[in-house]
């Protein structure tokens, strides 16, 4: 235990001494993709999940518009007070995209902060091919010299870690805090493309929210924070409501100017009495005359639950 506490202490600090241009995509104001962005809210509770979410951004934008989806799969071990869980995800925009694989792990201290609380540390490690890719993008300068070589690619380590914490454990039964820091891109190195450096740099992730819980349904506000150097801010305001065992349904708004609203139906014992299967959508357009110019997005996500207790 001292062990990882000290590991994870070197990562938080080294990832949090410096930070610049934002590289990674935007979070979302799906819940369940939250472990994507947070190692430590990997398996926070008794159920082994797989996951599958897909964002497409500014419809109008065409071909080069930004493309995100990860599929996930996550595991508790729970006599073992830990978590795994590995990550396949794809990130493009324009001439550039970005493939790699994460492998998370997460430990839970339990009622440290409290009866039936539970504090997960969390670190995540991979690596991450950056391809560069000029041919048949929509340009305006011609003369660019990004655009006048061939494509190219290399691979490059992924190292992050965060923090997570529950201030109860026990769903529908009392209403619940959560709150989440995280960090990516622990350790920066410089992408060579065609003879120009693009540093991959260290990106900031912060969540905070309740549970209000009225029998058999809840409502959910929440606050995301995306942060990084300069002047990189991106700041989420959501509120889901979800009846237990049959829909959710939400809406958000970003500081970049952007509104969202989410849906999505929970089908209980599918496959067999344990598991439950969850299938939702998500539409955002932009308010500012930019973005609307730029056009709607939308996600896609589908998870699958398996209760292990």
């Amino acid at each position: 235990m001292k062990k990882l506490l000290f590991i994870f202490s070197i990562i938080l600090l080294n990832g949090v001494g410096q930070l610049s241009a934002q590289q990674l995509a935007q979070s979302t104001f799906v819940e369940e993709a939250k472990h994507y962005w947070n190692p430590a809210a990997t398996g926070v509770d008794e159920n082994m999940r797989t996951s599958l979410f897909f964002r497409q951004q500014w419809l109008g934008f065409g071909s080069s518009a930004p493309r995100t989806g990860f599929l996930s799969f996550q595991y508790p071990f729970i006599d073992m007070n830990m978590s795994a869980g590995a990550i396949i995800n794809f990130d493009q925009t324009g001439p550039v995209s970005k493939k790699g694989l994460q492998l998370t792990y997460a430990y839970k201290l339990k009622e440290v902060l409290g009866e039936d609380s539970q504090l997960s540390l969390g670190i995540n490690a991979g690596f991450q091919q950056y391809v560069f890719n000029p041919n048949s993008q929509i340009f305006n300068d011609e003369n660019d010299i990004l655009l006048q070589g061939s494509s190219s690619s290399a691979l490059y380590p992924a190292i992050g870690a965060g923090i997570y914490f529950l201030s109860s454990t026990r769903e529908y039964d009392e209403n619940v805090f959560f709150a989440g820091f995280a960090f990516r891109n622990a350790f920066t190195t410089d992408v060579l493309i065609n003879n120009t450096n693009q540093a991959r740099e260290r990106h900031v992730h912060f969540n905070i929210g309740t549970r209000v819980y009225q029998q058999n349904s809840f409502i959910e506000p929440s606050i995301t924070v995306n942060y990084s150097k300069p002047d990189l801010l991106d700041i989420r305001a959501g509120l889901r409501y979800e009846m237990e065992e049959a829909f959710w349904a939400g809406l958000g708004y970003s500081t970049t100017n952007e509104v969202s609203f989410q849906g999505g139906v929970v089908l209980p014992e599918f496959g067999n009495r344990y598991g439950s299967l969850r299938i939702g959508g998500l539409g955002n357009f932009g308010i500012s005359d930019n973005l609307t110019t730029l056009g709607p997005g939308f996600e896609i996500f589908i998870g699958y639950g398996y209760d292990l207790k």
